[in-house]
Parts: structure tokens; C-alpha cells; sequence
């Protein structure tokens, strides 16, 4: 079978420079280079020309209730029988794309972590967005830390301490841009004590691709 262009990238891909973010219950690896220029372009590429997103219910949120269309598009893909469910919507995986599955496998000789779901969320300009969140789904492993993998437009990733949010203390914020090719892993016990967020973003004008892979048991 021939080798795709996409597969020599990947093989010949340089050594990645991790720098490790931490606070109070905060663990953080961050990658800002972990895909090449080439291999970002190849994956945004591909996803742009191949990809449709969810539609329908699958395209709300559930608040109070009441369904809302979610402020930018999804997709997921996962091994065979997996679903997510988060804000009143089971998000069924759909079978990995030959890109994807070998991007689950680069990030697994990275980090020795072999994740079985990948949430895609497309934001097509800083107008789409992500409301403050933790990922603490009774299905998600939790001794697995979920990697992200942005593409794309360059993006603020915002914590938030869940004292802020109850408005107990001052924890001072702490704000990443994600970059095109990064991979952030975030550790527990960050989604125990940190929401996070993608805020709007007017200067934003260009398309953000991000990958969040999860071991759901």
C-alpha cells in the first residue's frame, strides 16, 4: 500500500518541546509546535474538504431545559459502540478518518495515552466561541488527562477556578493562546477545580479546528 503524504509527514515530524504550566490543582503540558506547518495544513486541509458536522439536536445544548444551537459546529469520532454525553445530548462516535487515527497514534508515542473518542469543534471565525466548563462527564476516565489539539486561527484558552465562579475567593486567571499544531494535555486535578473557556474574539477571523481526545470507560 503506498504511503500518503500525510503518513510521511507524521513519520517525519521533529521532537516536541513541552513546557509544563502549573497552580493551585492546576496541571498543564503545552506543546506549541507538536504538529509541523506541513502536518497543520494537511489535517485543516483535509477536515475542511471532508468533514461534515453535526446537525439537528446534535447541534444544541441543552440549558434549563430548553435547547440551544451551540455557538460554533461539532463532530466526533471514536472506536466502535462510543458515545459522550454532555449537556443533555449523547454524542455518537462516528469511525475514525484514516488523518485522525493517525493523529490519535502520534499522540500516543508523545505521551503513552491511547484515547478511544475525539470531539471535534470547528469555530469558523472569533465570533463562535465555548462557555465556561469542566469536563467531568461520569464517562470520561478521569485518570486520563484529555489532550487538545488546535488548528488554525490562534485562540484564548481561559481558567477559571470554580471559587471565582462561586465567588468565594480571588484566583488569579490563567489564559493560554492555543496555537496552530499546539497540543495542550490537561492533567488532574485541573478539570476538578479549573472551568474552561474559549471567549469571543472580534480580531479572530479565520477558521479553529480543535481535537479533544478523551478515554471514555
Amino acid at each position: 500500500m503506498a504511503v500518503t503524504l500525510y503518513e510521511k509527514l507524521m513519520k517525519n515530524a521533529q521532537p516536541s518541546q513541552w513546557r509544563k504550566i502549573v497552580a493551585e490543582n492546576l496541571d498543564l503540558d503545552y506543546c506549541e509546535r507538536f504538529l509541523t506547518a506541513a502536518e497543520s495544513a494537511a489535517l485543516l486541509n483535509y477536515m475542511e474538504d471532508n468533514v461534515s458536522y453535526f446537525d439537528g439536536r446534535l447541534s444544541q445544548v441543552k440549558v434549563f431545559g430548553q435547547y440551544y444551537p451551540i455557538p460554533r459546529q461539532q463532530v466526533a469520532f471514536g472506536d466502535t459502540g462510543i458515545s459522550y454525553k454532555f449537556s443533555g445530548t449523547i454524542v455518537p462516535a462516528q469511525p475514525w478518518p484514516q488523518p485522525l487515527y493517525d493523529l490519535k497514534k502520534k499522540i500516543y508515542t508523545a505521551r503513552g495515552v491511547d484515547y478511544n473518542f475525539v470531539l471535534v469543534n470547528r469555530y469558523k471565525n472569533g465570533e463562535d466561541h465555548m462557555g465556561e466548563h469542566r469536563d467531568d462527564e461520569v464517562e470520561l476516565d478521569k485518570t486520563i488527562p484529555i489532550a487538545s489539539v488546535s488548528l488554525g486561527q490562534t485562540r484564548k484558552f481561559v481558567f477559571k477556578h470554580t471559587d471565582v465562579r462561586k465567588k468565594i475567593r480571588q484566583v488569579e486567571l490563567i489564559k493560554l493562546d492555543l496555537h496552530n499544531g499546539s497540543l495542550l494535555m490537561m492533567n488532574q486535578p485541573t478539570n476538578d477545580y479549573w472551568f474552561h473557556s474559549i471567549p469571543k474574539e472580534k480580531k479572530a477571523k479565520n477558521v479553529r479546528l480543535n481535537f479533544t481526545f478523551r478515554k471514555i470507560k
